[in-house]
């Protein structure tokens, strides 16, 4: 597998990861409604809130991550066949960057986690329960996107930096 191969590789990971996002988005969304049309109260209020911000977020997200992918790749394999050097110059610190960020993104996943498990075992209100609940989806869904586009960061990074050589 040639160079651009692989980066194209990494960038449709990134433009499925995207996609799947905003479906995940959907279905938070569709969770939502269905919780406000069957519960009621403070659990209900808190739940639907944070599943409809989360769910909102991703479709959102998601359907701009998936956008931008396309310009953004064939803006690299243009500047990589025109200019090799230039391309590592630009793209090896950007990406080094991006993987600078997440062991402070996962702790953040992770204390989000822990709060909410807090949250649900020793506060036993509705309003805290259900924003509880909300928190953990968020914090495992946001962790679950990360880990996964760590591993693919990393591969793509060590790519890059055997271009560099």
């Amino acid at each position: 597998m040639d160079f651009v191969d692989a980066m194209q590789a990494y960038f449709a990971g990134e433009k499925l990861t995207g996609l799947l996002f905003a479906a995940y988005g959907v279905v938070l969304l569709g969770a939502a409604f269905w919780l406000h049309r069957t519960h009621e109260g403070g659990f209900m209020w808190a739940i639907v809130i944070a599943l409809g911000v989360l769910g909102l977020g991703a479709l959102v997200g998601g359907s701009i991550l998936a956008w931008k992918t396309g310009p953004q790749v064939d803006a690299l394999v243009s500047l990589y066949r025109e200019d090799v050097g230039a391309f590592v110059a630009q793209e090896l610190p950007r990406m080094q960057k991006v993987n600078a960020n997440w062991v402070r993104l996962e702790a953040v996943w992770t204390v989000l986690i822990v709060v909410a498990l807090v949250l649900l075992w020793s506060v036993k209100r509705d309003w805290v329960i259900g924003t509880a609940l909300g928190l953990l989806v968020a914090g495992t869904s946001a962790m679950l996107l990360d880990v996964f586009a760590e591993r693919r960061a990393l591969v793509y990074t060590a790519r890059l930096e055997t271009l560099a050589r």
